[in-house]
């Protein structure tokens, strides 16, 4: 790999680069990227015909007309289940058909309310009065690619009801749980895992790249899902190289940043931290 190809409307650019750093997960750099000559060469395109994708994500954004300090929350994240046996309920749940998820209660929450969690949020004065919150759940795939090649707001009546169906009862949901917000909704906005592939070119719609499985963690795999890639030049970042969310990712980059620069990046940023605190207390 020596660099990227961009297209931008009519126009292709060559970007020349001695490395690139990919962060668009397996299953998009090794089954859509990489020209097919070059991919097929390497181990990581097994790995994504053999490993499961995550699970797939609803996620409903809130516009809320009501304060941070009207709302009365801590700022924490919220997970709710609906029964103490979770894995049971949420398989339960993702074997329903379509049609069956559309009135079944939703097995588990994700619930947050990001406005308290910015220390600038106030300083903003069209959000005076204002808050936001975020609901994301766990859902198939299956109910909704049926329309994955469809266009935005072109995916039809029986898209628009499944996708309000399920985003409704997580607000209903929610709002058992934090009955403060029910009567202040000014807006809201449902996303489906088709609008996460769409948006975030997520394959499945999943939120969190390959499946955390077994066979994703085992010591082989795991050895192998590693940054440096068996196509010289081509380096992986992200989630799939280590695990799911913000920490994930977050370490994954510094794993990275290690093996292309060939240090030990942790170390430098440990000295760095004890640097900055020390002169910090010189300064006290």
């Amino acid at each position: 790999v020596g660099g990227v190809r961009v297209v931008k409307g009519s126009e292709t650019h060559d970007i020349l680069a001695p490395m690139v750093i990919s962060s668009a997960g397996v299953y998009n750099t090794f089954q859509t990227l990489l020209p097919k000559e070059l991919s097929a060469k390497s181990y990581y395109t097994d790995i994504a015909r053999t490993l499961k994708p995550g699970v797939a994500s609803m996620n409903v954004f809130l516009g809320l007309d009501i304060s941070n300090e009207e709302l009365e929350v801590r700022k924490q994240n919220v997970w709710a289940f609906t029964t103490a046996d979770s894995d049971k309920a949420a398989m339960d749940y993702f074997n329903l058909s379509a049609e069956g998820a559309m009135d079944a209660p939703v097995p588990l929450l994700f619930i947050s309310f990001p406005s308290t969690k910015d220390p600038e949020w106030d300083n903003h004065p069209g959000r005076k009065g204002k808050s936001t919150a975020a609901i994301v759940t766990l859902a198939n795939w299956d109910w909704f690619k049926a329309w994955k090649d469809k266009g935005v707001k072109k995916r039809g009546d029986e898209y628009d009801e499944l996708k309000k169906s399920i985003g409704d009862q997580m607000i209903e949901q929610t709002c058992k749980l934090f009955p403060q917000i029910r009567d202040k909704i000014d807006y809201q906005e449902i996303g489906s895992p088709v609008t996460n592939n769409h948006y975030i070119a997520a394959p499945h719609g999943e939120i969190y790249g390959l499946d955390h499985s077994r066979e994703r963690f085992d010591a082989e795999m795991v050895a192998k899902l590693r940054p440096e890639t068996d196509i010289p030049g081509l380096y992986l970042t992200g989630q799939d190289i280590l695990t799911c969310g913000f920490t994930g990712a977050l370490f994954a980059g510094v794993l990275t940043a290690q093996a292309c620069l060939g240090r030990n990046v942790m170390y430098d940023l440990i000295s760095l931290h004890k640097k900055v605190l020390k002169q910090n207390k010189k300064l006290e």
